[in-house]
């Protein structure tokens, strides 16, 4: 068995029929049939069951076989990229990924990181921290700011500065008091950024309101960030956010108030993978974020 038909395997895996494997191949598929038959005779194996409609569905076996596949094409793909950065300049391109809440950080750090390495290129994602773990997983992003824990026998990281949680309030909206405590809360029309997996800053505002038998007024539940933003800016309702991001996003008619005995924050982090090669330009990223954050 070679790489070329682990590179097809994980295709078919990936893509959920022969058929459009082979089209994201660019090849026929008779070839790529021929080519699964050989790899499961090799293992003496079924990796996929086959159904009417010509869709394929992972076995027990199939599962175990793409990801031990998987990491012997990352393990490849991270020699090569390490040999040819061998003596080379911060170059080529980086990708990180980001919530939203943490975003603000790091678009400050790139922004100023480029300007001192203009020759790199960048890819950013933005996600919740279940989503930046499967593409660091992936190898798809290099570097992921989170607020959430990771598991720590697969990845690394640095924690930074505890960020609050702060009030948003339009201007128009009556606020006698220069801060604000949880029961003030609950009498404005709140906008949320939605449930998604993983220990949210959703969450932990609503279990506090439940601990205090508290019922807030939920006006929206929204799933898309931008969105949110826009909705907080025309007045449509107040948010609860991290202070770095309140500061970074909202400009103009806004009252940003502390929240009295504050039991909401956000705990960056700096997450990479651990025993995996990273690339020189992710290892001065990480060296450059630290050294901001001293300043």
């Amino acid at each position: 068995m070679d790489i070329r038909q682990l590179r097809y395997f994980i295709a078919i895996a990936e893509e959920g029929t022969i058929t459009k494997a082979a089209e994201a191949l660019h090849m026929a598929q008779p070839p790529l049939s021929r080519q699964l038959k050989l790899i499961e005779d090799e293992l003496g194996v079924m990796l996929f069951e086959r159904n009417k409609k010509k869709k394929v569905t992972l076995t027990n076996e199939g599962k175990l076989f793409l990801k031990k596949a998987k990491q012997v094409l990352f393990t490849l793909e991270e020699a090569i990229i390490e040999v040819q950065e061998f003596g080379e300049e911060i170059s080529g391109t980086l990708s990180i990924g980001s919530t939203i809440y943490n975003a603000p950080l790091l678009l400050s750090t790139l922004k100023e990181f480029r300007k001192k390495y203009p020759q790199v290129n960048f890819s950013i994602w933005e996600g919740n921290s279940i989503r930046l773990m499967e593409l660091l997983d992936n190898h798809q992003i290099d570097i992921a700011l989170s607020g959430s824990s990771f598991a720590k026998d697969r990845f690394e990281m640095i924690e930074l500065d505890k960020d609050p949680c702060v009030f948003i309030v339009p201007k128009d909206f009556e606020v006698e008091t220069d801060n604000v405590d949880i029961n003030t809360i609950t009498t404005f029309p709140l906008i949320l950024l939605g449930p998604s997996e993983g220990n949210t800053l959703y969450d932990q505002i609503i279990n506090e309101f439940k601990r205090l038998d508290l019922v807030p007024s939920i006006l929206c539940e929204c799933h898309d960030s931008a969105m949110l933003l826009n909705l907080v800016s025309m007045g449509f309702g107040a948010t609860i956010l991290p202070l770095s991001l309140a500061n970074a996003q909202l400009k103009g008619d806004f009252n940003i108030l502390p929240i009295e005995k504050n039991p909401w924050e956000t705990q960056p982090a700096l997450i990479w993978r651990s025993n995996s090669y990273l690339s020189v330009t992710a290892k001065e990223f990480l060296r450059f974020f630290q050294e901001k954050i001293r300043e």
